[in-house]
């Protein structure tokens, strides 16, 4: 019984040994093969004189499209905060300022939230509150 062990392990060893062998190393023809592919592929992507003169190329195009005048973009922005101050508000800033005025009162006679949770006295109510809710559960 000892020598089938001590053969068994022995056999074990033996085939993890041979499992941690290298594999074998590549050809010359194949070492050449991955070599040329990679260098293809990066052939195929730009290169930074071939972006350069892409760039180029588009600033050009860009400084070909006429620009606006100080007057133009002083009407453009006017026109713009008549009709945006309030997309819900198409009647303008006018509008808009008594709509806000008008929300401003209105939150102003609505008491405020969680008050009692200022005093010590409502914190204490508000975590026997929460303890009792805790245990019911």
């Amino acid at each position: 019984m000892n020598k089938l062990l001590i053969a068994l392990i022995a056999g074990v060893f033996a085939s993890v040994a041979a499992a941690q062998t290298a594999a074998p190393a590549a050809t010359t023809k194949e070492k050449q093969a991955d070599v040329k592919a990679t260098t293809g592929a990066a052939a195929a992507s730009t290169t930074g004189a071939q972006t350069a003169k892409e760039a180029a190329a588009n600033t050009a195009k860009s400084k070909e499209v006429p620009k606006m005048s100080t007057a133009e973009k002083k009407t453009l922005a006017k026109d713009a905060t008549k009709s945006d101050a309030n997309p819900n508000n198409s009647a303008g800033t006018a509008a808009t300022a008594k709509e806000q005025a008008a929300n401003t009162a209105k939150s102003k006679t609505e008491p405020k939230a969680n008050t009692d949770l200022k005093t010590k006295d409502g914190q204490k109510a508000l975590e026997k509150e929460l303890q009792q809710k805790s245990k019911n559960q």
